[in-house]
């Protein structure tokens, strides 16, 4: 007997994505979450510490002013995003968990283009658009909003 089932985890292949409606599904959270953030009162995006970890002092602000139905959407969201933004990793890598979530970012929160991002971040655009997918498909699983073709 496994003490861990590797299946349970492994990535789909990128081919196997369906992806128009994995962005769409990831989308519709991102709006949701953006919203929330903003009733709170923070800024729509998260911001990001040097070691590429959310700023946890964005959960402390604007609490006493919503009603429970606006907090509750928040925490909920909140939960939510840490699940998946922490879902983007690099096993061996940690620079590269680091240059993937600061794409993810400023690439799907921020919607910076591929060249923005490459400028920003001083790598080649190649790497950008490869962490961009590795990124969304890590974040679209954690949150189960990954879509598969089917066949």
């Amino acid at each position: 007997m496994e003490l861990f089932d590797v299946s349970q985890f492994e990535l789909p292949k990128l081919s196997e994505v369906d992806w128009q409606q994995t962005y769409h599904n990831v989308g519709v959270f991102l709006s949701v979450y953006q919203r929330s953030r903003e009733r709170m009162g923070l800024p729509a995006v998260p911001q990001l510490s040097a070691m590429g970890q959310l700023n946890e002092a964005d959960n402390q602000l604007a609490y006493s002013n919503l009603n429970q139905f606006d907090r509750k959407e928040f925490e909920n969201c909140q939960q939510c995003f840490h699940h998946g933004f922490y879902g983007i990793v690099h096993p061996f890598r940690p620079e590269v968990t680091k240059r993937r979530r600061k794409i993810f970012i400023f690439r799907y929160l921020h919607g910076l283009s591929i060249s923005s991002v490459s400028e920003r971040i001083h790598y080649q655009k190649n790497i950008i658009v490869s962490d961009s997918k590795m990124a969304m498909l890590q974040f679209s699983v954690a949150l189960r909003l990954l879509v598969l073709l089917t066949d």
